[in-house]
């Protein structure tokens, strides 16, 4: 996706808060906008878009997971391996203080702030798929 030249400091400031509320603040602002019939940039909006789409898809993901793992867990020789894999991807691995952090969150805050960083920078961050996704989307 070709970039903008210029990205002002705002939109960088609401594309990582927009990732760090699970597309919350990205939302808000597109209500904003849509009520001052003001447009959204196009950096902005990508990034906007893809966290409220990340959000969407870990909570879709997960939903899918847990019904995936109660499935499982009634065969009796798969329970003792879901089980253990349960308990090993969602133990406290990382803890700063009162902040614990299992496998799974310490991969997702990753991302975020992989994907936040591409924001701070003024860049289109990438994600195989899900950026494809994003930029055919934000084309039509």
């Amino acid at each position: 996706m070709a970039q903008n030249n210029t990205v002002y400091p705002i939109e960088k400031i609401i594309s990582v808060l927009s990732y760090f509320t699970c597309g919350f603040v990205g939302l808000l602002y597109l209500i904003i906008a849509l009520l001052q019939k003001q447009g959204l940039r196009s950096f902005l909006r990508y990034h906007v878009f893809m966290s409220i789409f990340l959000s969407i898809l870990i909570y879709v993901v997960s939903k899918v997971l847990i019904f995936v793992i109660n499935v499982l867990g009634h065969i009796p020789f798969v329970k003792a391996v879901v089980f253990s894999l349960t308990v090993a991807l969602q133990s406290e691995i990382v803890s700063f203080g009162f902040i614990h952090f299992s496998l799974i969150t310490l991969l997702i805050t990753l991302l975020y702030t992989y994907l936040s960083i591409g924001a701070i920078m003024g860049k289109y961050t990438y994600l195989p798929w899900i950026s494809e996704i994003i930029s055919y989307n934000m084309r039509q």
